[in-house]
């Protein structure tokens, strides 16, 4: 059988969506209820000491320094090193 897209993969979804496969049936929905009957569950979540350690390291923010960026970038003296930019992608990626 010839595919409709080239794709291989595509060509077999389709295939599956518009043949029956092994008599498979429609699934049930759940009937929707409304929001007076509709009984609340609450999740429990716990977050770890790393997790905090890691949020609070990334939400630091030297002011004085994006304020000493900004004042430069507006007068024009801001020149980006793109060698260290990428140097320090580098780093951090691995």
């Amino acid at each position: 059988m010839k595919g409709i897209t080239g794709n291989p993969a595509l060509d077999a979804y389709h295939r599956m969506a518009i043949s029956p496969v092994g008599g498979a049936r429609p699934v049930d929905r759940p009937e929707a209820s409304s929001p007076s009957t509709a009984q609340s569950s609450a999740a429990e979540v716990s977050i770890s000491a790393r997790a905090r350690d890691l949020a609070s390291e990334a939400n630091h923010v030297d002011s004085a320094k994006v304020d000493g960026l900004k004042q430069q970038i507006s007068e024009g003296k801001y020149r980006a090193d793109s060698q260290a930019i990428a140097h320090k992608m580098i780093e951090q990626l691995g």
